[in-house]
């Protein structure tokens, strides 16, 4: 069943009872073992199966709540405001802001703070894309030149960050070794999340001429907002129904998938607005969007990418006043959204 509709959307984000993305049960032990490295961590990252057993969710944000806070966000500002800086886009001359701007800065800011190698987060976003909308096979598994892969990275002498931090607490039994790597792969790949709503909010705020405007800091941070409501790049979200409970006049079972469609969902925001939701505007109010998830299932990683975009978005108005788009731009949708082209050039003078 596919859900649309903003009331129930975040209510079953916020509910951990009626449905649950664990589908451990559903797997033979032997797919456990071999499960694809983002697998291994968001199926763990349930408070329940679909049966009712307690699931991995309060075990796993635990021990990683150190790596999201809002101070380690601020430990890490320094880092994204070099990302942002070294990342060259010369006035005057045509770039894309997708591929020479966000993308870069995006892959070397989580390096750094996974203490990884750039190329590292570029494999793991290069698999996703390859990936496509869909996995071609049920369960999705690694290859066993992917499990060589991790098994290489995460021994490393000089392995840093949140991926050393990481293998320590597989030594302590507080995570498996899959988890583990699904915790260093599904962080790099939001490489692509957080570039494309980097890349959203650009084009969209020079579109509706308000670019001049995003020099100042809380303009580019209401408009990376209203670019996850507007464009989100994860569109949607797939879970399990756990107990019997009614959409409308559809009686849902244990077992049944649901889609829940978050775009939509932004565009059905309650309230007042003082512009039409299928308006681009930074300054709405989107306590409520669902673009970051809602409730338990808000993304553990939101303070990261929201301070990194607000920082590129800033840098990039203050480096390019008057950027001007060069081309029509061409968004690919697939697990993660981005981008196959942003082209732009700087206009004017300035």
């Amino acid at each position: 069943m596919q859900i649309y509709d903003h009331r129930t959307v975040r209510g079953l984000l916020r509910d951990p009872q009626r449905v649950t993305s664990d589908v451990t049960e559903m797997l033979t032990p032997e797919q456990r073992d071999h499960l694809h490295p983002v697998s291994s961590f968001v199926w763990a990252t349930d408070r329940k199966t679909i049966s009712g057993c307690p699931g991995r969710h309060a075990a796993l944000r635990s021990v990683m709540a150190p790596w999201f806070s809002p101070q380690e966000v601020a430990n890490q500002h320094r880092a994204a405001q070099a990302a942002c800086e070294r990342t060259t886009t010369e006035p005057g001359r045509p770039f894309d802001v997708y591929g020479d701007y966000a993308l870069p800065l995006v892959t070397h800011y989580l390096a750094g703070w996974l203490g990884i190698e750039p190329a590292d987060v570029t494999y793991a976003v290069d698999d996703q894309l390859a990936a496509g909308d869909l996995f071609d096979s049920w369960p999705p598994l690694a290859s066993p030149e992917m499990d060589d892969h991790y098994r290489s990275l995460m021994a490393r002498p000089q392995l840093g960050g949140v991926a050393a931090a990481a293998r320590e607490l597989v030594g302590s039994g507080a995570l498996t070794e899959r988890e583990s790597w699904g915790i260093v792969y599904s962080l790099a790949v939001s490489a692509v999340a957080t570039a494309t709503t980097i890349t959203l909010a650009t084009g969209l705020s020079v579109e509706h001429d308000l670019w001049p405007r995003m020099i100042d800091t809380e303009a580019s941070r209401g408009a990376v907002e209203e670019a996850i409501r507007f464009g989100n790049p994860f569109p949607h979200s797939s879970r399990f129904v756990r107990e019997p409970f009614t959409v409308g006049d559809l009686q849902l079972q244990p077992g049944d998938q649901v889609l829940l469609w978050l775009t939509a969902a932004n565009r059905d925001l309650p309230g007042p607005h003082r512009q039409p939701l299928d308006r681009f505007d930074p300054w709405r109010d989107n306590t409520q969007q669902v673009g970051w998830g809602s409730g338990y299932h808000l993304c553990g990683g939101v303070h990261h990418a929201r301070s990194l975009a607000e920082v590129a978005v800033t840098t990039l108005a203050r480096r390019h006043p008057n950027l001007g788009l060069d081309g029509p731009w061409k968004r690919f949708v697939g697990i993660d959204d981005g981008f196959v082209t942003a082209p732009a050039v700087t206009v004017g003078s300035g």
